[in-house]
Order: structure tokens, then sequence, then C-alpha cells
């Protein structure tokens, strides 16, 4: 590999986020960085940050954004991400944004697409704690008041590669758009 890859995925809860990045991060050899899934882990193992974030999570509430910043800014040092990574959940408010461009910027971004009767349907079927009704609507908020406006930057910004696609479909048909277009932008 030449250069890194460093891609951003970003979408509506229920989009395939986690699903997508694991594709990516089998494709190209290169570890998915998962904001809910390193936070989930600090839950998991007890603690403080977990004790704090798991606070947050259950009421569909942002965590903390030192706690994740900490959290980010420690794996993108580690030698894992030397090659490049799939960053997945982080940059979704303007905040976030301008800390993750502190520290480093995307080769590519991917914006992947769902309605939000799709994503309610979807995450009544996933079940995960944050998966409540009220947390599911408090999250849906979130995303069209600060997620899209990050979208929308990335989509501006003639350094990024950018797509939109849409998750509504067979998985294998939106695995094969996103591989299709990374290799397509790789070759430019």
């Amino acid at each position: 590999m030449n250069s890194p890859i460093k891609i951003v995925l970003c979408g509506p809860p229920g989009s395939g986020k986690d699903t997508h990045a694991a594709v990516l991060s089998a494709t190209f050899g290169i570890p998915s960085i998962s904001m809910g899934g390193m936070l989930r882990e600090e839950i998991v193992r007890q603690t403080a940050d977990g004790a704090t974030a798991a606070s947050y999570m259950q009421k569909g509430e942002m965590v903390p954004q030192e706690i994740v910043d900490r959290l980010l800014k420690q794996k993108l040092a580690s030698e894992s991400c030397a090659n490049g990574y799939i960053l997945n959940g982080y940059t979704r408010a303007m905040h976030s944004l301008e800390t993750y461009l502190a520290m480093d910027q995307p080769t590519h971004v991917i914006h992947l697409m769902l309605s939000d009767d799709d994503v309610q349907d979807r995450l009544k079927v996933r079940g995960r704690h944050d998966d409540q009704a009220h947390v599911i609507e408090v999250r849906l908020k979130r995303y069209h008041e600060d997620e899209v406006q990050v979208a929308n930057y990335w989509k501006k910004d003639p350094s990024v590669h950018y797509a939109e696609i849409w998750t509504n479909r067979a998985p294998i048909e939106i695995t094969k758009d996103i591989v299709d277009f990374m290799h397509g932008s790789l070759q430019k």
C-alpha cells in the first residue's frame, strides 16, 4: 500500500456502518475504529470512562467529548493505524470534526444513507440496549441536526473522495457499490 487509506464512515443509526466497516477492514487490511464499539468496550472493562459513557448512552445522549477524543487519539497513534483505518461514528458534529481534523485528515468519506422509517424498522429488530424507541428518536434528531451538516462539509471538500450510498438494498449490492467506489478512487 503506497499511502494510508483513511476512511470516515457516516450515516444514521442502523445504516450498516459496523457491517460495512468490517467489509472495508477485511478488503483493505486496515482496522475499523468504531467509537460506539470503543465505548462499549470501556463499559465492559468497567473503567471510569465506561461508567460515564453508559449513563449517557442509555439515554441516547452524546458521551462527553473529552472521553471520546482521548480514546480516539490513543487509537490513531497506535501502530495498528499506520497503514490507515476506518473511522466509524466519530465526526458526528462540527466540534468533533474540528477535533478530528486537528489529529488527522481522511482520504475517503462514505455517507451511508437510510430513510428515518427504515432506521426505525431496523433498530427495533436489532435490539441493543440503546435501541429503544425514545432513544432512537433522540439519535435520529441528532443525526439530522449535526451529522448531516458534517457530511455536507465532507461533500464540499475537494481533497476527500466522497460517496453517498443508499443502504436500503441487498447487502451484496451495497458492498459492491462501496468497494467499486474505493477501487475507482484509488486508481485516480
